[in-house]
């Protein structure tokens, strides 16, 4: 298949792009700056998810029709949407620790956190590694194991990634996730 791009040479410097410049992909791109070395769980297939940060940079060129989605953490929290979480499988009773493989979301007498405890009770400063570290990793735990989000990555995918980062680039971590949780939310 002979290759249609055009040569460098063929265009005068100063002349317009062909393709109209896109201030949505730039703003994604300038979010995600921070977010390559997070992001580099293992490497991705060429086919891989459209939806993870590398497809969502790239402004899913190789299929430019792909919707992705994340409910935000807000959502997640919400008395009247708990049910959404059933489809997870996971249980607002969960304990983050034993969900994500850490110790330090505990409470000053040793009891950790639940899943939906440290969505309402650790947004904001009173996170133990970052601010909002914890409230975002649930809601991205939580849009990566719905069938019916398509978030760009597994509930397996999203707990290594928390476990390689949360120590080494917490404040990294948690603007990824934020990105990633704050897409089209298919969930009523």
């Amino acid at each position: 298949m002979a290759d249609l791009t055009p040569d460098p040479q063929d265009t005068t410097p100063g002349t317009p792009s062909a393709e109209p410049s896109n201030p949505s992909r730039r703003r994604l791109a300038g979010a995600a700056l921070g977010a390559g070395a997070v992001f580099t769980l293992s490497s991705r297939p060429v086919w891989a998810s459209q939806c993870s940060i590398s497809g969502m940079i790239s402004g899913n060129l190789s299929k430019p029709k792909v919707v992705c989605e994340g409910c935000t953490p807000g959502y997640w929290k919400q008395d009247q949407h708990l049910d959404s979480w059933a489809a997870t499988g996971f249980s607002t009773k969960d304990t983050f620790n034993s969900v994500f493989k850490v110790t330090q979301y505990v409470r000053r007498d040793g009891k950790p956190y639940t899943l939906l405890e440290v969505m309402r009770e650790l947004n904001g400063n009173a996170d133990p590694i970052a601010t909002n570290l914890g409230f975002h990793a649930v809601a991205a735990l939580l849009n990566a194991a719905h069938p019916s989000v398509n978030f760009g990555y597994t509930a397996g995918e999203l707990i290594a990634l928390f476990q390689k980062n949360y120590l080494s680039n917490p404040a990294g971590l948690k603007d990824s996730l934020a990105m990633l949780n704050e897409r089209a939310c298919p969930l009523n």
